[in-house]
């Protein structure tokens, strides 16, 4: 099965809140072009529990921060 319909799948799956963060994450970083195999295990983040969940936002922001720094 190719990464667009296993992601497919998985959004089916997804409930509305997980879908929300997922949405929210990736809009976080709008100059990103997301390949399907990256957006399901960004999708699979936002499956997490919510405290796992929050702990990868505060990794993504500080990379996001120091990514920043350096262009």
């Amino acid at each position: 099965m190719d990464e667009k319909k296993i992601f497919e799948k998985r959004w089916q799956l997804a409930t509305s809140e997980q879908r929300a963060r997922f949405d929210k994450l990736l809009s976080s970083y709008p100059a990103i072009e997301w390949t399907y195999k990256e957006k399901k295990y960004l999708l699979w983040l936002c499956q997490l529990d919510l405290d796992t969940f929050i702990t990868f936002e505060v990794i993504f922001e500080k990379y996001k921060n120091s990514y920043q720094r350096e262009t």
